[in-house]
């Protein structure tokens, strides 16, 4: 059956890839040419050097958000220019209060709310995937891909490149360069035309959004389609593209024996040295592996409420290995979620883009097998304690202007268990406003029959399929969509992250959107409503739901959302009329402090004993930068379940970031999440303690010169307290890792 999927979906691929091809959208360009130099230019925010002269110029004066094409409220000068082996941007950015500008110290990828500067090219000019470059005033970096037009965009990627920024009394001044190496294009001994755009962010009362080109928010689903071109590069070379990163780690971990008396001894001690490294093959297919790889994150998961939830918690990928080119992997339908590689001992990757045709392949062995039983009302999670092969390829191809279509497949193979699954997937756009997103995916699925009795799975070969389309049309003043999704029984996605099957949904709804001016109050305004039902495959509701949503953006960048909805529900053939309402407000009156609030309440359903319920959630946060070099976040979580006026559980849980930045390069940061939950014995009907605590701590200092030369050194902790239990230690990790980015 597999192979009648594979053959019908590659049928599909060809024959859409055959009919899109021509259908190229048109946009009006403008091309400039870009000048070499082969004079030196030293990256110090200065702009000092007479290469400069004689480079491409260009005046940021368009005011593209929140106002539509506007004079911008600051003036900017940006110069291009490349050399060798580099593409270099330095931008003059003026401001007539100095003082105002927002510039703090901070990692890599978080001063997206500072004042910036930034590059987007679009090196294939394909109008689907271009990558994004950003500085702040301090030359702290920011560096993103873009993708499906522009629509998303993926920050997890780290390029090394060179930057730096300086406050003047007149602005600041950025400069950058991007080794050639760092990109993905096609290299040619004729010029090249790429698309790209300088853009700046000017945040204050409105965050401005400075370009110099035009947005037509008529086309706004394609960002990347009305980029201006820039011709040049001619002989540029990626070089030979090789890199190879060793790693030192070392890990002592201690555990309490017999909680919560016993005494913490010595659980596992260890040191490694491994070393992960990328070729690139060609100038544009990059070889990536790691023998003996650390895999570990130091970026503790944002704790989650797990209580009263009727399906599996979704946690982001934080892992530097599989974040390189996840956009290659990413799909309408996440059939591909990397945390599902629990504990892998290597990994091997190959990604990369030729022409129109972009690809990824990797494979890991994974010493934990994770698993996630899905179905129609709730998901349970599993594992398989042994080693498991997992194996990805996926290929996409660009149809015409903006438009790609793509296969992928997956493999996961252990003792008596595996899950294949193979698909055709497409971002179709039918013209500037209009596009369609799809895909088609079949499964083959066989767990050992142990487990299968175990999580009531049925025993043999499980086929299934899953279908998703999305039509959507967005103009300047409205929008309108529709989807459709079908998720049947047995369909299985070990290597994705697929809660729910056994459903067809569909969903259609529209709003309307109000453009800002430049003296209008609200820089934006939005009303939309959607409905949606949902059934399962014997034609039993599951939901159907109706909503509508008010959104306002204000002065002092302040939004207010306020979502207001019915829904009728069924879970285990008990039906549940529900009203819920979520308001949510932020605000950030100065570049120093920013603080948020959300609020839900309306019915909930006790899944446990299957009944109705009243629920409550505020959820506020702060962010707090104390001068340049200090940030401290705080957030805090309560929440509350209510059975015929009855309070069934109560549950808070606070978080605390401290972060104090010695430099561009080095921190200090504590990290300190707290979790208690109250509970009323006498609304229960099964054996569940009154009062559960946990505690995790962690203590880092961080040095990074790059994404791949760093230096962590840090601590752990984890607490644990019952009823009768205080909080009581149970664990500590002391941890180390060294790590150096070798380029060839």
């Amino acid at each position: 059956m597999l192979r009648k999927i594979l053959i019908l979906l590659l049928s599909g691929f060809i024959f859409t890839t055959f009919v899109f091809s021509a259908r190229e959208i048109k946009v009006k360009e403008k091309t400039f040419d870009i000048p070499n130099t082969d004079l030196k230019i030293n990256v110090n925010g200065a702009l000092d050097e007479k290469a400069w002269d004689h480079a491409l110029k260009f005046h940021l004066d368009i005011e593209v958000m929140p106002a539509e094409n506007v004079p911008a409220p600051v003036d900017t000068e940006c110069y291009l220019i490349y050399d060798t082996n580099h593409l270099y941007v330095g931008c003059r950015a003026y401001d007539p209060e100095p003082e105002k500008i927002r510039a703090y110290l901070s990692d890599r990828d978080e001063a997206w709310q500072d004042d910036s500067i930034g590059l987007i090219i679009d090196t294939f000019n394909d109008q689907n995937r271009a990558f994004a470059f950003f500085v702040n005033p301090l030359g702290v970096q920011g560096d993103e891909i873009m993708s499906n037009g522009g629509s998303e965009e993926d920050t997890s990627w780290d390029a090394i490149w060179d930057s730096a920024g300086q406050i003047t009394d007149f602005g600041y001044v950025v400069e950058i360069a991007i080794p050639f190496r760092a990109l993905q294009f096609q290299p040619s001994k004729k010029d090249q035309i790429w698309g790209f755009a300088p853009v700046r962010n000017y945040p204050r009362s409105r965050r401005h959004q400075i370009s110099s080109f035009p947005l037509d928010r008529n086309e706004i689903q394609c960002i990347l389609c009305q980029l201006p071109k820039i011709r040049g590069f001619s002989g540029a070379e990626p070089g030979r593209n090789i890199e190879l990163d060793p790693t030192v780690v070392g890990l002592y971990s201690d555990e309490r024996e017999g909680f919560p008396d016993g005494p913490l001894k010595k659980k596992e001690s260890f040191g490694n040295i491994g070393i992960s490294g990328r070729w690139g093959l060609t100038n544009n297919i990059t070889l990536s592996g790691a023998l003996n790889p650390d895999f570990s994150q130091v970026e503790a998961d944002v704790a989650q409420l797990d209580i009263n939830k009727q399906f599996a918690l979704y946690y982001p990928e934080k892992r530097p290995f599989f974040l390189e080119g996840q956009d290659f992997f990413e799909t309408p339908v996440q059939a591909l979620y990397t945390r599902s590689i629990a504990d892998p001992s290597w990994g091997v990757k190959v990604s990369g883009k030729e022409g129109k045709n972009a690809f990824g392949i990797f494979s890991a062995q994974d010493q934990l097998t994770n698993l996630i039983f899905p179905g129609s009302q709730g998901s349970r999670s599993g594992f398989l304690n042994q080693h498991s092969f997992s194996n990805v390829l996926r290929f996409r191809r660009d149809v015409g202007g903006g438009s790609t279509l793509g296969l992928l497949m997956t493999d996961r193979e252990g003792d008596c268990y595996h899950n294949r699954l193979a698909g055709l997937d497409g971002l179709l756009r039918i013209n500037k406003s209009d596009m369609i997103a799809f895909q088609f995916l079949g499964s083959q699925t066989a767990y050992p029959d142990s487990l299968a009795q175990d999580y009531d799975q049925d025993t043999g070969e499980l086929y299934g399929y899953a279908a998703n389309v999305e039509i959507s049309r967005q103009k300047k003043n409205y929008m309108v969509f529709g989807s459709y999704k079908d998720f049947s029984p047995e369909f299985r996605a070990d290597l994705g992250f697929i809660p729910q099957v056994d459903f067809r949904n569909f969903e259609f709804g529209g709003g309307y959107q109000y453009t800002a001016t430049e003296n209008s109050f609200f820089s934006q305004i939005n009303a939309a409503a959607n409905y949606d039902q949902t059934n399962d495959h014997q034609g039993h509701l599951l939901e159907k739901e109706l909503e509508t949503q008010i959104f306002l953006s204000g002065p002092m960048q302040s939004n207010l959302s306020t979502v207001v909805g019915v829904r009728k529900k069924v879970y285990k053939q008990e039906p549940f009329s529900q009203f819920f309402n979520h308001i949510f407000f932020s605000i950030q009156p100065t570049g120093t402090l920013q603080y948020k609030v959300a609020v839900s309440h309306g019915d909930e359903i006790d899944y446990a004993h299957v009944r109705a319920g009243k629920y409550f959630q505020i959820s506020p946060g702060l962010n707090w930068n104390l001068g340049t070099h200090f940030n401290l976040n705080l957030s805090y979580l309560y929440r509350w379940l209510k059975i015929e006026g009855k309070q069934l559980f109560q549950a808070q849980l606070p978080q605390f970031r401290f972060i104090y930045h010695l430099n561009r390069t080095a921190f200090l940061r504590a990290i300190f999440q707290y979790q208690d939950i109250d509970r009323n014995l006498d609304l229960y009907d099964y054996d569940v303690e009154s009062k559960t605590q946990t505690l995790f701590s962690q203590i880092l200092f961080s040095y990074k010169l790059n994404p791949r030369t760093v230096l962590f050194l840090g601590y752990s902790d984890n607490y644990l307290g019952f009823t009768d239990i205080s909080l009581t230690q149970t664990d500590r990790t002391f941890f180390l890792k060294v790590g150096y980015a070798w380029t060839l």
